[in-house]
């Protein structure tokens, strides 16, 4: 997966509109860039780049509605929404598939042929979800969204009475959603609820998106918070995996016994077994990283940065305080202890 271009020649305490032309542009380029390595079935990282790409660009949009002519850039969030759920069918099938063979060769010889058997059923729905992307992703069809979409960006970003810089938008949205994470942090301590920690991850996800966007325009100490929350949204990512599983699994178990298939059951208790035990250990690994954010005070410190004038209005940067919490690789050797667990949940040898 490729990082988020950075956006050139941006200039912080500009006119707002300006900048936000600019991001969204760029953002959008990144996205019709890799629509080439998205139909390259022979490296499935494509699908995942521009699936991530598209993520990148809604996020940026959602952020930048208050800002400007909503009517003119709705329809192409939509169109995007669109895009980016087809992908996501075919990166989750092909993220899916990847697993379980590698599991099914830890699996007992006697359940391999019904392992086996789901993964050509998810490798058949694979193939009718790539057919969808491809008709998606026709070039006819792209160039007509980017027509669109460049014409929707200029009249919704058309010169306004507005004074504030993009710098001013960075602060307020960065803020918004650093509110929204730390909100719904409470999710952590709801181990059993789904659907709490999947909002966390969408929460944690805007803050680095709109971190990550912004940086640029702040001291590099803001950075530190972009990649906790790259960590707290990756374990969380880890585990709400887990939990499509689970319920996919049991689905799956409820259909089986009615055809009285009792090898294919076997099987598919097995992987349900094998995912439960594999959510706790990364509902673990998504606790150490909030107490990693925690300890550090990274909220603090990163609305400490945003109270400082953007760049290219410091004379001088002030120097960045002195870490006094505990270093980061001691929490990295707790979660290492944490993590080494075998496939089968149990620690290895």
């Amino acid at each position: 997966m490729a990082k988020a271009k950075r956006i050139s020649g941006m200039k912080c305490n500009g006119p707002a509109t300006t900048g936000i032309k600019q991001v969204l542009v760029t953002r959008f380029e990144e996205l019709h860039g890799w629509h080439d390595a998205a139909l390259d079935w022979s490296d499935p990282e494509g699908v995942h780049s521009m699936r991530v790409a598209s993520r990148r660009l809604r996020s940026t949009l959602r952020d930048f509605l208050p800002y400007v002519r909503k009517r003119n850039l709705a329809p192409a969030l939509k169109r995007f929404k669109d895009v980016a759920d087809t992908l996501g069918r075919v990166r989750d099938l092909d993220v899916a598939i990847l697993a379980l063979e590698e599991i099914e060769k830890q699996a007992p010889p006697k359940l391999a042929s019904g392992i086996k058997q789901f993964v050509d059923k998810k490798k058949e729905v694979r193939e009718r979800a790539r057919k969808d992307l491809k008709a998606m992703l026709k070039k006819s069809e792209l160039k007509q969204l980017a027509s669109e979409f460049h014409a929707g960006v200029d009249k919704a970003t058309a010169s306004s009475e507005s004074t504030l810089t993009f710098a001013d938008v960075s602060r307020t949205v960065i803020l918004d959603r650093l509110r929204e994470f730390e909100r719904l942090t409470n999710g952590l301590f709801k181990p059993l609820d789904a659907e709490a920690l999947h909002d966390l991850r969408i929460a944690v996800k805007r803050l680095r998106y709109a971190v990550e966007l912004f940086q640029q325009c702040w001291t590099r100490g803001i950075s530190a918070s972009a990649k906790r929350a790259a960590r707290i949204q990756s374990a969380l990512g880890d585990l709400h995996d887990c939990d499509v599983w689970i319920v996919t699994l049991g689905k799956h178990i409820g259909d089986a016994r009615k055809q009285k298939d009792e090898q294919y059951v076997a099987a598919l208790v097995w992987l349900l077994t094998h995912f439960i035990k594999l959510r706790t250990k990364h509902l673990r690994r998504a606790l150490l990283r909030w107490r990693e954010w925690e300890t550090h005070d990274t909220s603090g410190r990163l609305r400490a940065v945003l109270t400082e004038k953007p760049r290219g209005t410091r004379s001088r940067r002030k120097k960045e305080p002195a870490a006094t919490q505990v270093p980061e690789v001691e929490i990295e050797r707790v979660e290492e202890a944490v993590t080494m667990v075998a496939p089968d949940g149990n620690s290895p040898a």
